[in-house]
């Protein structure tokens, strides 16, 4: 940002060189970027901070010069005679929005001539690069660029009705900003407006309006001096892509406390350049006015921080340079807040302040800070474990955001839950906090099936949300998603996968529990998964309407598991067991039994026999088609068999498995396949 070397020096005593300024504001935060020579002055480029609209204007910089460097700072002038003529007399207004405008003011100056402004004004401006216009309009930008507070003047004999409205648009108005070349806008009615009787004249914060522009022919005029609601300019100024001077400031914050003194200075101003009278009195129209914050600091704990022994003294000096009215109350010092420092809340902002004066090249630097490496978080830790298990089975990990729009959330609504959504959805197309992982990996899938690629296995850790009884509820969870391979497997792929992370997370001997549940429609068939008495997650075959809403048109496997079951138990106690070097033997069958008996059935038919030296029952393969009944289907599971201290014989196996055998056939009515 763009400041005069010989405007700065209007406020400060002794006068800064154009190197002392430069190297005072870099050091106090501000700096130099570029240099800019004009007729007879210099312009030096600032990097400015966000949070720093105070600094934004010559008086700003000024004081930090100032404070930093032991001048005194030199206030403008803003003294002004008032006639007996009252401003309610000629001007109404009315603030129908003060949530939007916490105070907007109005003074009346009657009889001014419109002309050049002073050539000492006109230098200053031009020193910023800016275009000066008259004296009016000159001292309006003037006070902008002086003290950081826009104001604006109107012809005043060009306000219908003599009234001034603060609103909100009405949808469909129109409005013609100043500026050459511009063209009329249409409003949406989410703009803050300045109107008259009958029409908008000002986007608030943001544009003047050409039709009650001062003009050669300006003899009345209605000094404006007002603050707005930061977020509502910016987002004004974005919507019709219109920026200014005035929309950079207030998006940066104005105290409604700064509003009169900068009033009063336009019209000191207005009265030296242009002449006329100032009517009696000020319009005042919006909320009542704040208080002065005010925040304590414990001087031990700034010296601790700092690593300097600064007395009392010199820290409360260095406040009161700063605009602060600090007082000392034991180890204490309690510091109102000048209205235009809107970043100072807490007490390691005043600290901050006075490292920034006592200058940071004064701190002491350690060489060496001592460090201490601590374990890594089991959190962390399980994660990483679910991310190189599921890299390791061939899945891609997605990032996503929480924010959804309608087409990825609606689908995975659970019956008696709802979608928590942004309160303001401004003009975002993503304004649903999702409730699935799934709606994000299926637009994911889609975006790369589009593109060519196919067999993916997806996977996201993330969040999803949802409502249910009034509560919200936010749960971590981990999305999968892959393709189906091959029908007959129904569900056996992904609960693979699910096992393997259950065993690698929860240790040995971990198991998982799958039942039929129709809870999330969007499965079909569906399952809940239970870590004994612990609801793990649901997986299932996505429901064709799902795949065809995703225009996917292929079988797709999907899973949510909840993240911090999954983690409850790692690190797992893992125990070395030395390995046998004795052989098992292993029966395979192949039983025939209908389709609704499933593989925990079969498990627990012939786990609870306790057979004699059983080491394992496992899963095999399952079979449908050519030389079975419909409604059944062909199981194979093995059965393996060992004794840790010698080799067994086919005769001690054979009873074994036939008292499996047996009660499979008697509890389950399974037919052995030949």
């Amino acid at each position: 940002m763009l400041f005069s070397v010989t405007w700065m020096n209007d406020y400060l005593d002794p006068p800064a060189s154009e190197t002392e300024q430069g190297e005072l504001l870099t050091n106090a935060g501000f700096p130099l970027e570029d240099r800019h020579d004009g007729d007879g002055d210099v312009a030096l480029d600032f990097e400015m901070m966000s949070n720093r609209g105070d600094c934004t204007c010559h008086v700003g910089l000024a004081r930090e010069i100032a404070a930093i460097s032991g001048r005194t700072l030199r206030l403008p002038a803003r003294e002004i005679a008032e006639s007996d003529d009252p401003v309610e007399s000629h001007v109404e207004v009315v603030n129908e929005a003060p949530e939007a405008c916490p105070l907007y003011t109005a003074r009346v100056i009657r009889g001014v001539r419109i002309g050049p402004s002073d050539p000492e004004i006109s230098r200053r401006i031009e020193a910023r690069q800016e275009v000066p216009r008259n004296n009016v309009v000159d001292a309006s930008n003037f006070v902008l660029f002086e003290l950081g507070q826009p104001t604006h003047a109107f012809d005043l004999d060009t306000l219908a009705g003599g009234r001034i409205v603060i609103r909100f648009a009405r949808e469909g108005e129109t409005f013609l900003p100043l500026g050459e070349g511009a063209e009329p806008i249409t409003l949406t009615g989410s703009e803050l407006v300045i109107a008259d009787a009958e029409k908008p004249v000002a986007l608030a914060g943001v544009k003047g309006g050409a039709a009650s522009a001062v003009t050669d022919s300006t003899t009345n005029i209605l000094l404006e001096s007002a603050t707005f609601d930061p977020v509502l300019v910016r987002r004004t100024s974005r919507l019709h892509n219109i920026s200014s001077d005035s929309s950079f400031r207030f998006e940066r914050g104005v105290s409604p406390l700064q509003v009169d003194e900068s009033s009063q200075r336009l019209a000191h101003l207005v009265l030296e350049q242009a002449g006329g009278t100032l009517c009696r009195g000020m319009i005042a129209a919006g909320a009542e006015l704040p208080a002065l914050e005010s925040v304590s600091m414990r001087t031990g704990r700034c010296r601790d921080l700092l690593g300097q022994d600064l007395p009392d003294g010199q820290m409360m000096e260095l406040l009161e340079t700063l605009g602060f009215r600090p007082t000392l109350d034991g180890d204490r010092i309690e510091a109102v807040v000048p209205c235009f420092r809107g970043d100072i809340h807490r007490e390691i902002d005043l600290i901050e302040e006075i490292a920034r004066m006592q200058g940071y090249d004064d701190l002491p630097v350690n060489d060496t800070v001592p460090s201490r490496l601590a374990a890594p978080q089991p959190r962390v830790t399980g994660k990483r474990a679910v991310n190189d298990l599921l890299t390791g089975e061939g899945f891609i990990e997605t990032v996503s955001h929480t924010l959804v729009n309608h087409e990825l959330a609606d689908p995975f609504v659970r019956p008696g839950t709802e979608l928590l959504r942004l309160e303001d959805e401004g003009d975002f197309g993503d304004t649903l906090l999702r409730s699935s992982l799934l709606g994000s990996l299926l637009r994911i899938r889609r975006t790369n099936r589009d593109r060519g690629a196919g067999g993916l296995r997806l996977y996201e850790i993330g969040s999803a949300f949802e409502i249910e009884e009034d509560a919200h509820r936010e749960s971590n969870r981990v999305g999968l998603l892959m393709d189906i391979d091959d029908e007959a497997d129904g569900l056996r792929p992904l609960r693979g996968i699910i096992e393997a992370m259950v065993d690698r997370l929860g240790g040995p001997g971990t198991t998982i529990d799958l039942k039929p549940d129709e809870d999330r429609p969007w499965y079909a068939p569906g399952a809940s998964i239970h870590i004994g008495d612990r609801l793990l997650g649901h997986a299932g075959r996505l429901a064709p309407t799902i795949e065809s809403a995703f225009d996917l048109d292929r079988g797709l496997l999907a899973a949510e598991l909840d993240l911090d079951v999954l983690l409850a138990n790692w690190p797992p106690d893992y125990q070395a067991v030395e390995l046998t070097n004795v052989p098992a033997i292993e029966r395979d069958l192949s039983i025939i039994v209908e389709e609704s008996v499933d593989w925990d059935r079969i498990h627990t038919t012939v786990d609870t026999l306790a057979l004699d030296r059983l080491e394992a029952i496992e899963y095999v393969t399952v079979y449908r088609g050519k030389g079975i009944d419909d409604g059944h289907k062909s199981l194979t599971l093995r059965l393996r068999f060992r004794d840790r201290e010698r080799t067994l014989t086919h005769d001690e196996v054979d009873p074994q498995t036939a008292i499996a055998v047996e009660a499979l056939q008697s509890k389950l009515d399974a037919r052995i396949r030949s």
